[in-house]
């Protein structure tokens, strides 16, 4: 009975969720939730009611970091990365109501996947209700970037099975297409679903005990790729270069004609040969986003085991296929 009674409560704060726009009554509706989630664990025979009552404590973050956002935006509030002017409104607001700096940057996160599509949290609790997990901020992202490349993807592509001793990784990078205003038209077409830092430090790494990791990257990209590679359990070790027949020329800066796969390990994985191994290499370029053969060419020589390339761009002989453009011509 009380936890038929929690589930209308739940139902009845959760719309409301919708239309509040200020903090202190969004963080009452957080705080009613966690009492309820609290209660039913405590019970351990409320799984699902616990789940939906987190559920809406992610909500009421997510909604807070939106209100959060709204306020930056009228300038009552600094934003992300700025100074806050001691004894200002803002210092006095959210220190007020209890929210420290890194709650508001995680509200704002969560509000980046509300912004997307609100149904991603309920995905989130159904998969948490199914598979008797808990439901966090982590679980919600996760399924987005599932969901999300399910949707946007030309096909949905199966998890990888089993450990790997050889994985490649091409991340599919946060960039968006930039439109010019002179010689428009120029920037590659981005036709592959892209995931956001959160998504990619969530990502689940199909490795084995002892396993060589290569993660391509851009400059652009190279810092978050060295802050998430720790979060996937390796260790940066070095960095493969590829020269390339030209590049991407920003206005006033030089021309980037190479692409890096940073080499990372876990554990103690061996190489197979280090004759004529080196880390610069020349290749001509192949599709968008498409790696050269020469490289994987390399890494098949000089390492043994099961190897996996993840978010590949075609079928690689001696490497398992996990992406969904495999098969695109």
């Amino acid at each position: 009975m009380a936890e038929s009674h929690d589930l209308i409560v739940l139902g009845k704060i959760k719309q409301q969720l919708v239309t509040i726009k200020d903090l202190p009554s969004i963080l009452e509706i957080r705080d009613k939730a966690s009492a309820i989630a609290k209660y039913q664990k405590a019970r351990k025979a409320g799984h699902e009611t616990s789940t939906r009552a987190k559920v809406i404590m992610l909500l009421s973050e997510a909604r807070a970091g939106q209100v959060i956002r709204e306020m930056q935006a009228a300038g009552t509030l600094a934003k992300r990365g700025q100074p806050k002017k001691e004894n200002s409104q803002e210092v006095s607001l959210l220190s007020g109501l209890g929210i420290t700096d890194s709650e508001s940057s995680r509200f704002q996160k969560a509000a980046d996947v509300l912004d997307a599509e609100p149904e991603w949290f309920d995905a989130a609790g159904d998969a948490a209700i199914k598979d008797t997990t808990d439901v966090t901020q982590q679980a919600v992202i996760r399924e987005s970037a599932k969901l999300k490349n399910e949707k946007i993807g030309k096909r949905k592509t199966p998890t990888p099975k089993g450990k790997y001793d050889v994985i490649v990784i091409d991340p599919p990078w946060p960039m968006e297409k930039i439109e010019r205003e002179v010689r428009p038209n120029q920037s590659a077409k981005i036709d592959y679903p892209t995931m956001t830092e959160e998504e990619l430090r969530v990502l689940t790494i199909p490795s084995a005990t002892d396993c060589h990791l290569w993660v391509w990257t851009t400059h652009r990209f190279l810092p978050m790729a060295l802050r998430i590679v720790p979060e996937w359990g390796f260790k940066y070790i070095c960095t493969f270069v590829w020269h390339k027949p030209g590049g991407f020329q920003p206005i006033g800066l030089p021309q980037y004609n190479c692409e890096m796969a940073l080499y990372c390990r876990k554990g103690s994985p061996k190489f197979s040969s280090t004759k004529k191994f080196n880390v610069c290499f020349e290749a001509p370029r192949g599709k968008h986003s498409e790696k050269p053969q020469a490289f994987y060419d390399v890494v098949k020589r000089v390492t043994t085991g099961k190897r996996l390339d993840m978010f590949n761009r075609r079928v690689i002989p001696g490497f398992s296929a996990w992406g969904n453009e495999a098969n695109d011509s």
